[in-house]
């Protein structure tokens, strides 16, 4: 078990797309998650990517849920 932190794929607007709702929750309230979970990632430019990502991933694309 890992600790995500804000900047991470866990904290971003774009993450989550595949992984169950209640998991998805956990993952962003306590800020730690399972590493063998990996979620879609809807950022525009990544669409046709289909880009799947774990929630300690990040990239340059990050937007914060908080400013969402």
């Amino acid at each position: 078990m890992s600790n995500s932190n804000n900047g991470s794929c866990s904290t971003c607007v774009h993450f989550g797309d595949g992984v169950p709702s209640e998991q998805l929750v956990q993952i962003r309230i306590h800020g730690s998650n399972d590493n063998n979970v990996v979620g879609g990632c809807d950022h525009p430019s990544n669409a046709a990517l289909h880009l799947r990502v774990t929630p300690l991933s990040s990239c340059d694309g990050y937007e914060s849920l908080e400013a969402a």
